[in-house]
């Protein structure tokens, strides 16, 4: 009988969960078993210089070394000291008249296409030779070691092909010319790229990532975890009809473009849905930190921007919600341009020089809860910008600059004890703008100063403390936005009046 490779291949790497992920475990000794509980440990191995060995050990990335295993073991399930074993299988096994058929394993672009990653050679072709490989296959997972893999040239990603680095900090896709985008593909669907860093040559058109649809009804799921993408003249990350997709703990910053641009034009009836983005960030990006263009059903939460003329935009966008977000140091904080049943908890924008939340082209249902401004600049000119043509409800607005409600906004809590449905206050409230209070009478009349006074306001009098000789008030005159006179049938009546002010809908 013959013995059979195992290891170096990430498919042999061993994994423990971390924060709800499985991330590699570096230098654990791994023991090799014949059943996934107890059992009988093999220790008839040998290393891949023909030595005898009991055990391996994982290298400083996770991955296990190659090594022998017992004669005619073509599977093996690995210990690494956790809760659960974990199965291996070897590199090649016999098949029909002893030949040995290949088994596709992730594959490894130092050691099995010939990248160098050194920060001088043109990694290029290499790189693109092992995403064709795995493309052929029908899909696979690449590792890119830690590195600085120069490409002079945008690498044409393939569906069902995955990408893993050894981290964002070390494993590095450094795209050298200006006019390309660094990862590019059309009709992508099954694509993981994760633990990488993504960095452009700091000026240019070129984006770090850019998947477009062409044909399919969808760009789908897509996964991009713990990325930094940075120095792209264009974007950092556009995706083209996004669907069915996930963005956690992607870092965009110093780009041309916009941080993250997800595109759904409405001459498709698919695509662009149910996509959420969970802890990423846009920092110093030109154009803006975010950018959803008619996308639905999609969420962020935990996300920030700072310096960036506008943090949020959703532009046409369906039932996207924001949740735990915020903007700092953006002109706009938010705007949101048209679309229907979008919403927005617990936003905060910090030193806004322009307006923290702008709602415009006609925007339906907004639904704003806990957002706050904090340090707009003396320049800054609005807190909340309401359109006319926008309809929205507010609730809990902590503004420091004063707000612009030129379109419908429900209000409660406004922050004046009072609540506004459909434009009009309908609890009364105190102050110069005052909806109730007393009056009273001298010789049968009494100005009251309020600016809530209109002309088609309803006024309801009661008289709370008779005094003289009572008789019956009532509203003898009014001017618009600065008072109201209340007199008496009776001249001599000196009562205290209670008042209130009603607008009709």
């Amino acid at each position: 009988m013959a013995r059979h490779q195992f290891g170096a291949g990430i498919a042999d790497f061993v994994v423990r969960p971390s924060d709800g992920l499985w991330t590699v475990a570096p230098g654990v000794v791994i023991t090799l078993w014949d059943a996934a509980v107890e059992g009988t440990q093999y220790t008839d191995l040998q290393d891949a210089g023909g030595a005898a060995i009991s055990e391996v050990k994982s290298s400083e990335y996770g991955g296990l070394p190659s090594f022998l295993g017992p004669d005619g073991v073509t599977g093996m399930w690995a210990d690494a000291g956790g809760i659960f074993r974990v199965w291996i299988e070897a590199h090649q096994v016999p098949v029909g008249s002893g030949t040995a058929a290949p088994v596709l394993d992730w594959l490894n672009i130092k050691e099995q296409f010939g990248a160098q990653g050194d920060g001088v050679t043109d990694d290029t072709a290499a790189v693109q030779a092992a995403i064709t490989a795995a493309s052929t296959a029908g899909g696979g997972t690449l590792y890119i070691p830690a590195g600085r893999y120069l490409l002079n040239g945008p690498l044409a990603w393939a569906s069902g092909v995955s990408a893993i680095g050894a981290g964002a900090r070390v494993s590095i896709l450094q795209a050298t010319n200006q006019n390309n985008d660094c990862l590019v593909g059309t009709d992508l669907s099954d694509v993981t790229l994760q633990g990488l860093q993504l960095s452009g040559p700091g000026r240019g058109f070129g984006s770090g990532i850019r998947f477009t649809r062409f044909s399919a009804p969808s760009t789908t799921g897509i996964a991009l975890r713990d990325l930094l993408i940075q120095s792209f003249g264009g974007d950092g990350v556009f995706c083209h009809q996004l669907a069915g997709s996930v963005l956690h703990r992607v870092r965009v910053r110093t780009c041309g473009g916009t941080g993250f641009h997800l595109q759904a034009p409405t001459d498709t009836v698919l695509g662009g849905a149910s996509t959420s983005l969970v802890g990423c960030s846009s920092e110093g990006n030109v154009t803006a930190g975010f950018w959803l263009d008619g996308m639905a059903y999609t969420s962020l939460a935990g996300c920030a921007v700072q310096q960036s003329p506008v943090g949020y935009r959703l532009d046409g966008c369906t039932a996207v919600s924001l949740a735990g977000c915020g903007a700092e140091q953006c002109t706009t904080g938010l705007t949101v341009y048209g679309g229907t049943g979008n919403t927005i908890s617990g936003f905060h924008s910090q030193e806004s020089d322009g307006t923290s939340v702008w709602l415009t082209g006609s925007a339906k249902g907004v639904v704003l809860t806990g957002v706050t401004e904090t340090a707009p600049v003396t320049a800054a000119t609005a807190c909340l910008r309401a359109d006319a043509g926008t309809t929205a409800t507010v609730i809990g607005l902590t503004a420091v600059k004063a707000n612009v409600l030129t379109g419908t906004v429900n209000r409660l809590d406004s922050g004046d004890g009072s609540t506004v449905l459909a434009g009009k206050t309908v609890v009364p409230t105190a102050g110069g703008a005052a909806r109730m209070g007393t009056a009273v009478l001298a010789a049968g009349t009494r100005v009251v100063t309020t600016t809530a006074i209109a002309a088609g306001s309803v006024v309801q009098l009661t008289t709370q403390i008779p005094g003289g000789t009572v008789g019956a008030p009532y509203v003898s005159a009014r001017t618009a936005g600065t008072s109201f006179t209340i007199t008496s049938t009776s001249g001599s009546d000196t009562s205290t009046v209670g008042w209130r002010i009603l607008d009709p809908s």
